[in-house]
């Protein structure tokens, strides 16, 4: 039993020196990486547009609108505010909010000072990530969440890694009720 326990130390041990120290500057570059406009497949008959713009900027460096349109149609999928929260030495949460009359909001990414004249009173419901920097400009979760987005069927376990080395966001899917993964890459859209 000691000897399990010994091993057990040993692999939370390394497990957790592999993950880098969190800095001030962590939450600033991780705020920076994943903002942008991402195209990516979700199945065969969809691709999205993903938009993550910066909003309530008199905060820095903590809140992000994110909007998924369906190319084919131009249809919303998801909508969603991201607050990002630092928690330790090694890792910060990014909190997923819903939001109140969301319509009024499609379409705003492009203009995120629209955001100014609302507060957080907009904000409904909410899940939880946990992030890690596993190398610079490289951040992902853990397997700890269910369900987070509409554009997925109840019960599927998701990962999110944001890699800005190679500019993709990728989600790695655990489908309910099975052991199989599903993979969707969304590829960052060059900016001028």
């Amino acid at each position: 039993m000691k000897r399990i326990l010994l091993l057990l130390t040993i692999c939370l041990l390394t497990l957790g020196g592999m993950a880098q120290k969190y800095s001030e500057d962590d939450v600033k570059q991780f705020y920076r990486t994943i903002q942008g406009d991402y195209t990516g497949q979700l199945n065969d008959s969809t691709t999205l547009s993903l938009h993550f713009t910066p909003i309530w900027e008199q905060d820095p460096f903590r809140w992000l609108y994110m909007e998924a349109i369906n190319k084919s149609d131009k249809s919303i999928v998801e909508q969603k505010i991201i607050e990002i929260q630092p928690v330790s030495d090694i890792a910060f949460k990014v909190v997923v909010h819903g939001i109140a009359h969301a319509e009024q909001f499609v379409g705003k990414w492009s203009n995120r000072n629209f955001f100014d004249g609302f507060n957080t009173s907009i904000l409904k419901g909410k899940r939880k990530f946990s992030f890690m920097k596993t190398k610079d400009f490289e951040y992902q979760t853990g397997w700890n969440g269910r369900k987070n987005l509409k554009c997925f069927p109840e019960g599927d376990r998701v990962h999110f890694k944001f890699s800005q080395e190679d500019e993709r966001l990728y989600v790695k899917r655990l489908l309910a009720r099975s052991s199989n993964f599903g993979y969707i890459v969304f590829f960052k859209d060059p900016t001028d």
